[in-house]
């Protein structure tokens, strides 16, 4: 319910902005349009749910098409909403000035009192029609950045090859390679068969290891079929998954019975929850340690730092020197926590790069100390993929991808 309130809310928010900008638009065809457009993105998500189709499913033949359509349009509403309220406050106090509804502070005997100022004896038409013309044109290029951004986020994967530098690293392990998958979120966007393609671009690479880290699903009706796209693997040592806060938010048990499932049947498939698994690769010891998402169904930021500390603690039991240590977690912010306890190379997700990045440069790089793509710290790395998957179809100049790592020593 609470995806609805936001749709709701943002269509309102968008509406209040847009009445101020364009005028024409609080009567007439145009509002008619905007309403019906508005309560049909509202009706693509909350119709499943009443049908009983689930907050994922979708409406035989037309429910994919309404959801994709309701996505882009809350997309660009939103946009709407977000770079339009300053222009609407800038046009409100224009015609507040030219009807002389500025207050101003006048001081008499009596002490200061508000009065309202006198209308100006000119308006700036100039300024004027800048700010009606920035306000009609907006919904244009919000409707223009949502389209883009929902074609490139419908537009699969890449695969993204990246080789890591590892001082010291054992020749035996010079050339390992690791394919990695995160955020693939199979639910409404993204189905089975999309997991399976990323399993079989990393079996195609000939990589040693696969890797999962985390929101692997949010449509538990599909877990079943997941699990046996992810049993595609045939790197020789198999595939390590942790669990994300997407598990953990929809249905953890049936989540981790479906990979202790997996497990029973000698599937290469194995979940690390604050535990190790230790691989031999040409006589090296590699233990891959994978950590739990540390809020859990909290979503509570104040118990994070604490969690990730108990997590290292227990995960990270049993390490030694003669070992090559990695880390798989799906909160980057675990890095510190990971590099203090000897981890040369973390893996993980969670962020989606933001989904938008200029220039190379994520627009939500504010929200994560760790935002998108590779950190260094002394002899740790941390890797931040974008995302295999997404829970909304919109992307900008972040891809989703499958992450190719190989380890090459650096001396």
């Amino acid at each position: 319910m609470g995806r609805l309130f936001f749709i709701a809310l943002v269509n309102v928010g968008s509406y209040l902005v847009l009445r101020r900008l364009w005028p024409s638009l609080r009567e007439g065809w145009r509002r008619q349009v905007f309403l019906g457009l508005a309560v049909l993105s509202v009706l693509a998500f909350a119709l499943p749910i009443a049908l009983g189709f689930g907050e994922h499913g979708v409406l035989p033949v037309v429910g994919l098409p309404l959801k994709l359509f309701s996505s882009g349009w809350i997309v660009a509403v939103g946009l709407v909403m977000l770079l339009g309220w300053p222009l609407a406050l800038v046009r409100g106090r224009a015609a507040r000035a030219r009807e002389g509804l500025v207050p101003t502070l006048q001081v008499g005997t009596e002490g200061p009192t508000l009065v309202a100022a006198a209308p100006p004896v000119e308006v700036d038409m100039e300024r004027r029609n800048l700010l009606t013309g920035m306000g009609r044109a907006l919904p244009l290029l919000a409707a223009g950045t949502s389209s883009a951004g929902m074609v490139a986020g419908s537009s699969g994967f890449e695969v993204r090859e990246i080789e890591v530098r590892l001082r010291g690293l054992p020749r035996a392990l010079d050339g390992f390679r690791i394919g990695q998958i995160t955020d693939v979120h199979v639910g409404t966007f993204i189905d089975t068969e999309y997991v399976r393609a990323t399993v079989e671009v990393m079996n195609k690479a000939q990589v040693d290891l696969q890797v999962m880290t985390g929101d692997l699903i949010d449509d538990l009706t599909q877990l079943d079929a997941t699990m046996a796209a992810l049993e595609a693997c045939r790197a020789p040592h198999g595939m390590l998954a942790v669990l994300g806060n997407h598990e953990h938010w929809r249905g953890l048990r049936a989540i981790r019975e479906a990979y202790a499932a997996s497990a029973r049947r000698g599937s290469p498939v194995r979940l690390l929850v604050d535990e190790s698994h230790v691989i031999e690769h040409a006589g090296q010891r590699v233990r891959v340690v994978g950590v739990d998402y540390p809020m859990g169904r909290t979503r509570s930021m104040r118990v994070k730092a604490e969690r990730m500390r108990q997590s290292a603690e227990v995960a990270f039991r049993g390490t030694s020197a003669e070992e090559v240590v990695l880390c798989l977690t799906h909160h980057p912010d675990f890095f510190p926590f990971a590099l203090e306890r000897g981890a040369r190379l973390t893996l993980s997700g969670h962020t989606h790069g933001g989904q938008v990045a200029i220039l190379g440069m994520p627009l939500f790089r504010f929200a994560f100390d760790y935002m998108l793509g590779r950190y260094r710290r002394g002899d740790g790395q941390l890797y931040v993929s974008g995302g295999t998957g997404h829970w909304l179809p919109f992307r900008i100049g972040v891809p989703a991808e499958v992450s190719i790592f190989t380890l090459r020593a650096d001396t």
